[in-house]
């Protein structure tokens, strides 16, 4: 009798062991209904904010959150990327020092580089993203020296690690024979002329029209879903946010009166509407010898009450007279500012008139991230993000590139889209659970325009 009972408990104790394991993997591991979606073969095409970069640099710790790798994840999908070991692509930018007790923070420039850690991946990689791309790169550029900024005199080395000489973005692509494309390109045509001050060629409306067309053209041939994603208000990132409260604030109290730059035109006077870029920094902290409006510690002295860094001659103060104005690289005036709004409002029209004729979904970014450039953001699992620079969550040090927790907002904004086109219940990623790129205990005061140091040029080139 206790053999037989024994029997039984043994017996039932398997059963409801097999039934609870069952019952768990159900429970911790749902099929994601992804709708009519097909993520088989799941390629992204795009820039820099494809790619993953973080403060002015492209590295593995980021990649592994980059909004496409974010979307993969959830529905369970392959995505191969072209990672980097820390600290990544060149030029990182980092946090050095905080003193809160004399109200500066001290950010530098890291001098290492990493490496590629995937190169050896023998296809073409699932995230075709490069770093710096452009519209007609897509088309085009197969190598570092037939990218659209060569003609410039400035090669982009990152098309040889991502596209490896296997062929376009587009060809790479279309050879994977994609049965879901996220397509975020364009931010660069407008973003090169807005961040130089207006001084680089916008991409022509027509021949941005055409090469989209092209590449939709292209993607669909092969029964490619394509999921778009419109370009962004660029005056409203940190880049441009920053420095211009500052600068106003002085204006209006009449600390700087005076201050004059030039434009393509001639001199222009500074008002408080101008935006000033984030490139100023390193003429407001009096950290390098590029320092020429004082700094930090307020080391400068005064000429009829102007304030003026020594060691400028004082026949031409610097930013204050027609002879010795602010360069035009650095200020985005009232004239560039409505061009820049004309371009923006053109890609995403035709971006929208592509959607609406073929049938397809389009991410409203520019509405997102104009929403976050609100003064009271937007809140998100509980964390509150906005464009405040280092304070603000969303984007990182180089003012123009999200931080880990903004490439969370960038996936659930795709996440949303597709849900609703293709009839999809893809669950939301929690930004509260991704890294925090920027996290800091209690306010970080940022000395005398309300600014960190930033070292010369770590910002010369920022791009998409």
């Amino acid at each position: 009798m206790k053999k037989i009972l024994s029997l039984i408990l043994i017996t039932a104790s398997i059963v409801l062991l097999s039934t609870s394991c069952d019952e768990y993997n159900e429970l911790t591991a749902p099929a994601v209904n992804t709708g009519s979606a097909d993520f088989t073969r799941f390629v992204s095409i795009g820039n820099s904010l494809t790619m993953a970069e973080q403060s002015s640099s492209v590295f593995e710790a980021s990649q592994m959150y980059s909004f496409g790798k974010l979307i993969a994840n959830q529905v369970g999908t392959n995505y191969e990327q072209a990672t980097f070991s820390d600290p990544g692509t060149g030029g990182r930018l980092e946090i050095r020092s905080i003193d809160l007790v004399n109200g500066s923070a001290d950010i530098v420039a890291n001098s290492n580089q990493g490496v590629p850690t995937n190169l050896t991946y023998p296809a073409p990689y699932n995230n075709l993203g490069v770093k710096g791309a452009f519209l007609t790169d897509v088309l085009n550029a197969r190598d570092a020296n037939s990218c659209y900024t060569a003609n410039f005199g400035v090669p982009n080395p990152l098309f040889n690690a991502v596209l490896r000489g296997l062929g376009t973005q587009l060809e790479l692509a279309i050879a994977q024979q994609p049965t879901f494309v996220t397509l975020w390109i364009g931010n660069n045509d407008i973003l090169a002329f807005a961040t130089r001050g207006g001084l680089f060629p916008i991409t022509d409306v027509q021949q941005f029209a055409a090469n989209y067309k092209t590449i939709l053209d292209n993607l669909q041939a092969v029964g490619a879903q394509v999921v778009m994603a419109n370009i962004p208000d660029v005056k409203n990132i940190p880049f441009f946010k920053t420095v211009g409260p500052g600068i106003g604030f002085s204006l209006q109290q009449n600390q700087l009166p005076g201050m004059v730059y030039q434009t393509t035109s001639g001199i222009g006077q500074a008002t408080v509407d101008d935006l000033f870029s984030l490139n100023v920094l390193i003429l407001l902290t009096g950290s390098s010898a590029a320092s020429l409006i004082g700094d930090v510690t307020g080391a400068y002295y005064t000429l009829n009450g102007i304030p003026v860094p020594a060691g400028v001659n004082t026949a031409f103060p610097f930013g204050l007279t027609a002879e010795n104005p602010w360069p035009n690289n650095l200020i985005l005036d009232p004239t560039e500012m409505a061009i820049v709004d004309q371009i923006v409002a053109a890609y995403n029209g035709i971006i929208n008139a592509e959607a609406t004729s073929r049938g397809l979904a389009v991410v409203d970014i520019y509405s997102i991230l104009n929403a976050i450039g609100e003064p009271s953001g937007i809140v998100m699992n509980g964390i509150t993000f906005s464009s405040d620079f280092i304070t603000g969550n969303t984007y990182s040090l180089d003012g123009v590139h999200p931080t880990t927790q903004g490439y969370g907002i960038v996936a659930n904004a795709f996440i949303e889209t597709i849900n609703n086109k293709y009839g999809a219940s893809i669950p939301f990623i929690d930004v509260a659970t991704l890294p925090g790129s920027l996290i800091f205990e209690g306010t970080v005061p940022m000395g005398k325009y309300g600014i960190p140091q930033i070292p010369y040029g770590a910002l010369d080139r920022v791009i998409f």
